[in-house]
Formats: C-alpha cells, structure tokens, sequence
C-alpha cells in the first residue's frame, strides 16, 4: 500500500456530502423524488439521520481511500512523469473508477431488476460528480 495524506482522505470523505446535498436538494430534489415515486413525508417515515448520513460518511471515507491509493500508483507524488499532483490525474482516475465499478452496478439495476433508467442516470452523475471531486482532492493534495 502506498502512504497516503490521511487529511486529504479525511476532507475527500465530506465532498460527496456536500455534493450530495445540493445533488438530491435544490439541484435535481425535485426530479429525484418524482423518479423514486415518493414524497419528502414518506421520506422522512423511519428515517434514522445518523444511520444514513454516518454510513454514507464512513463508506466514502473508504472511497476517498481507495482513490488515494490509485492516484499514488498512476502518479507517484515527486514522479517525473509531469501529472503528479494535478488535477487531471484526479480526474482520470475518477473516470477509470466510474466505469470500472459504478456503470456496471446500474447496467444490473436496469437491465436485470427493471429499475428506472432516470433514476439510474441521475444516480451516476452525482457519483460521477462525487468521484472526480474526491480524486482531484486527493490528487491536488498529496
């Protein structure tokens, strides 16, 4: 494993947070809610915020981890090869990330549990979204 900024990874982790809650609130809230069917009250129904919000933090503290690591093996911090550090290597290790591991989960929810493909699309572009603002994070401060 390759040593990593564990304060980049940290600040990495709260991005999709953020980006979450402008994704699924004033910029597609309303489009979000018409596609999963429901209301904010049946939303609200059982809903545990620590639960959530704490799972959703800890899983993306993982993912910060993880993208840490690659960026560290695609461009090794001090390397000669001119990408360290950038930006741009944070962004393309987020899109190798994205259609390693994101595309195919949604091509399963779509094509074999006939979930809604709005729904599907909406749900990548926020993690599209969240990836390459934790990679560039990570790649920008290392």
């Amino acid at each position: 494993m390759h040593e990593v900024n564990l304060l980049a990874v940290l600040v990495a982790g709260v991005v999709p947070m953020i980006i979450g809650a402008l994704w699924y609130g004033p910029i597609f809230g309303k489009r979000w809610m018409a596609l999963m069917e429901t209301t904010p009250e049946e939303i609200q129904e059982g809903f545990n915020a620590l639960k959530t919000y704490g799972v959703s933090f800890v899983l993306a503290l993982v993912t910060a981890f993880v993208l840490a690591q690659l960026v560290a093996e695609i461009a090794p911090a001090g390397a000669s090869t001119g990408g360290s550090g950038s930006a741009m290597v944070g962004v393309h290790v987020a899109l190798m990330a994205l259609i390693a591991f994101v595309l195919p989960v949604v091509n399963q929810s779509v094509a074999f549990e006939k979930r809604n493909a709005g729904l599907a699309w909406l749900n990548i572009g926020y993690n599209g979204v969240a990836l390459i603002g934790q990679a560039v994070v990570i790649a920008m401060w290392r």
